[in-house]
């Protein structure tokens, strides 16, 4: 937990030097708000592996298929990439890309569900059928 908050200082002092660079250079700031976003990203990757093997251990004792759980993380990552993208957009004025890149995340979240919707379809045909 103590990296979190040595994380949450470094990122509030980038903020404040990109706020200072934002005035007379754009560009930069763009630079090292990239460079904040894909270092904690990167740091996020260590705390997500004990969240993985938690899930892996439901999905053992649960007996659940391991596509499903592949698709619930999938679509988890999608989301957080997502919103790291739109937010760098957002920042550096490109807020039509920034709503452009939402519909695209929720859209391909979407599209990777549809093998559960269709395991759905088919349970619910199935007891439609057995009424």
């Amino acid at each position: 937990m103590n990296i979190f908050w040595k994380v949450i200082g470094a990122v509030l002092v980038a903020v404040i030097f990109g706020t200072y660079l934002q005035r007379q250079f754009k560009e930069t700031a763009v630079l090292l708000s990239l460079s904040v976003c894909v270092m904690v990203a990167l740091l996020t990757i260590s705390f997500v592996q004990p969240v993985i093997t938690f899930i892996e251990r439901l999905r053992e004792l649960g007996n659940l298929d391991h596509e499903l759980i592949v698709i619930l993380l999938k679509a988890v990552g999608i989301g957080f990439i997502t919103e790291i993208c739109t937010a760098i957009c957002t920042d550096s004025g490109n807020s039509a890309i920034s709503k452009v890149l939402q519909i695209l995340g929720a859209t391909v979240v979407l599209w990777l569900a549809l093998p559960l919707l269709e395991s759905l379809l088919e349970i619910l045909q199935k007891i439609l059928e057995g009424l």
